[in-house]
């Protein structure tokens, strides 16, 4: 008999497994879960997809099971981001195997946090003698707290988080109204957790299955969450937004990644841009969005292109939000968002508070300075300070940047300082043809959702979009090819309470995070 027999005999009501079961175990929950996602999407499969996962963990000791977690957590993120590689290839031009060693270490690090979710459940269950009743609920707690975690340490990288699996089904995701994303996302791990009980309790000898209301308290507890779920969504959920509908233009440029910082190129792609915004006067838009860093140039200095783009506004007399670098007044250049009012003049600025690491900003360049290229363009940005909130017409209205729109905490902040309706602008050229374009959209929905506004979005290459406050795509153009598509927003008029309480859920689950570990390290001692 292996260890994980061993140790199996010594817990009550233990599923024993051979270690090559719950290899596959694992491997397949990961790529379950990676199926809930762009481009399968799968959404329904994510209630599932965590099953084989609590089966693989049964009988374990807290280090086998943070090997099993990370072997999990390791197939997921392999499948789910796989694209860096084709950045870092393409618009990186790095060597292959260096681009795989980089996929690899990043998808390690991500899956420490899934190692560290089954090493604690696990710890749990054999220090702190957990009854198997309250389990599922631990886990949810666990895991929505490693989630939060996941969106602040080390600058954060809340990519594919499990909530956003749920962003096409109607009904689940108007929870985020109320708890956020991270809110979905402990429904899900309950929902599995529970159903791997009941299924570990069918599988366990007759004689070794324990008692039934271990796994009935956690399917009621299941049962509980998604009918009040389905309550919420139907007869709680009221729409937020209201007054006169503001038609607003979206500008997709589609500029190849490889030209879009050439100089001699600059002319040709503010010609693309002219023809799209005067094609989109026809529809009387009140404002006109152009993607992050559309015009490759300085705004605020003077020259024949920067001339054209005032010109423009000033011409077809509708305002503009357009995406540029600048040369602050400090020497340091930004990512930055200009709102140029219908007379051609700057109205208002916002610059780029969230850095993509890597991308916008090379951390520690001395030990990464073979990743310097990766620092696509004019060289590293520098962190813009204030919140912006743009008006328009009496409605007021806030814009992110590119991968800003991932990070919940954020996006409700402009919404506290007045946002009625918000702009996500964004080059997603340098993802390739992959299904990095859509979970990039798919996380800019629930930031409407938890917020209860509409949500407007202009991508280089695409996905161009058009947000419903309850997550649903009115429109989208495809990938890779030149639009302008034109809708219709309403001011938001109240607060969602996810607005007005923000996190609260997932804070909770922190410090009942932190007390856990407390409790741990208490039973070790003793």
């Amino acid at each position: 008999m292996d260890r994980v027999g061993v140790i199996a005999e010594r817990l009550p009501s233990a599923l024993v497994l051979p270690r090559a079961t719950r290899a596959g175990l694992v491997v397949g929950s990961g790529l379950l879960c990676a199926a809930a996602f762009p481009p399968w999407d799968l959404g329904p499969l994510a209630f599932l997809g965590l099953v084989p996962l609590f089966l693989a963990l049964e009988g374990t000791s807290p280090g086998q099971a943070a090997w099993l977690g990370y072997a999990g957590g390791l197939s997921f993120y392999l499948a789910a981001i796989w694209w860096v590689i084709n950045t870092m290839t393409t618009y990186g031009r790095m060597p292959l195997v260096m681009s795989l060693v980089a996929l690899l270490l990043l998808c390690g690090v991500l899956a420490g946090y899934t190692a560290a979710f089954a090493w604690l459940l696990v710890a749990g269950q054999r220090r702190l003698h957990l009854p198997r009743a309250i389990v599922p609920l631990v886990a949810a707690g666990l895991w929505t707290a490693l989630e939060f975690l996941r969106t602040y340490l080390f600058s954060g990288f809340p990519w594919a988080l499990l909530g956003y699996s749920q962003y096409q089904q109607p009904t689940i995701r108007l929870l985020a109204s109320a708890v956020g994303v991270y809110g979905i996302s402990g429904l899900l791990v309950l929902v599995n957790a529970a159903l791997a009980g009941l299924l570990a309790w069918t599988l366990r000898p007759r004689g070794e299955a324990g008692r039934f209301c271990e796994v009935l308290v956690p399917l009621g507890l299941a049962a509980v969450a998604v009918l009040s779920t389905v309550g919420y969504a139907r007869l709680l959920w009221r729409d937020p937004t209201g007054g006169i509908p503001i038609r607003v233009a979206l500008l997709q440029g589609n500029i190849d990644q490889s030209l879009k910082w050439d100089r001699g190129y600059q002319t040709a792609a503010l010609d693309i841009y002219e023809r799209l915004a005067r094609g989109a006067v026809a529809e009387k838009p009140a404002l006109i969005v152009w993607p992050e860093t559309a015009v490759p140039f300085f705004l605020r200095r003077e020259s024949e292109l920067t001339l054209r783009v005032h010109r423009l506004a000033a011409e077809t007399g509708i305002p503009m939000l357009v995406g540029s670098p600048d040369l602050g007044d400090d020497g340091f250049l930004y990512n930055a968002a200009f709102l140029l009012g219908g007379d051609g003049q700057i109205r208002g600025r916002y610059d780029k508070r969230h850095l993509v690491p890597f991308g916008e900003y090379v951390p520690l360049r001395w030990l990464f300075f073979f990743l310097d290229k990766l620092v696509v363009g004019i060289g590293d940005f520098g962190r813009g300070r204030a919140a912006t909130v743009f008006s328009l017409d009496g409605a007021r209205f806030s814009v992110m940047i590119c991968y800003e729109v991932i990070f919940p905490g954020e996006v409700r902040q402009f919404v506290r300082e007045g946002a009625q309706f918000l702009v996500n602008i964004t080059n997603d050229a340098w993802f390739g043809r992959s299904g990095a374009p859509s979970q990039h959209l798919a996380m800019a929905a629930m930031r409407a959702v938890e917020n209860g506004t509409y949500l407007v979005r202009a991508a280089n290459t695409g996905v161009t979009a058009v947000v419903a406050p309850t997550g649903e795509i009115l429109a989208e153009t495809r990938i890779f090819t030149e639009a302008a598509l034109v809708g219709s927003v309403r001011p938001r008029q109240t607060e969602t309470p996810y607005t007005r309480y923000g996190d609260l859920l997932a804070w909770t689950c922190l410090v009942f995070l932190g007390a856990y570990v407390l409790a741990l390290l208490r039973s070790r001692r003793k």
